[in-house]
């Protein structure tokens, strides 16, 4: 296996302080278009975290996940959710990424199995408001299930070209 030890792309001068637009915009002009994704991890946890009675909509809120982002400076345009979890029984619970700042939901993805599985969510269109917004997932049910989550991720990209 080819292992790389170089950098990937290199700027003729270091990138001076700024904004990740200013960052963005300098390596498309280098290299080209680009679509840039980040991913944003909410929930690690090795053994599982279980969401006791997880909640009809607006669901239960899991506040250790709450973080900040500015979706408007990264120039971010659509954002979709990824899980690996498992239900504690035959049926869905849905586990979403709430901007908690504007009240919106930003992405969801539906979990259905009691095997743990990694779950893709949509990529979603957003319509960033600009500055932080406070993010936190979220996970909607019946009220008596009890779903396992291993890992949460808010992925984020940019999918427009700048002129």
């Amino acid at each position: 296996m080819t292992r790389r030890e170089g950098p990937v792309l290199t700027f003729p001068a270091r990138v001076p302080p700024g904004s990740v637009r200013d960052a963005i915009d300098k390596t498309g002009a280098t290299a080209g278009r680009m679509v840039p994704i980040a991913d944003v991890a909410l929930l690690l946890e090795t053994a599982g975290f279980t969401v006791t009675n997880a909640a009809v909509a607006p669901g239960t809120a899991l506040p250790a996940t709450r973080t900040e982002v500015d979706l408007a400076d990264a120039g971010v345009d659509s954002v979709r959710v990824v899980v690996r979890a498992n239900n504690s029984a035959a049926g869905s619970v849905v586990v979403t990424v709430h901007d908690v700042t504007n009240n919106l939901e930003l992405c969801r993805v539906t979990v259905t199995g009691v095997t743990a599985t990694t779950y893709l969510g949509a990529w979603t269109r957003v319509v960033p408001k600009g500055g932080d917004s406070e993010i936190e997932v979220r996970v909607i049910g019946d009220g008596v299930f009890d779903p396992l989550l291993f890992t949460v991720h808010l992925q984020l990209r940019t999918t427009q070209a700048r002129a």
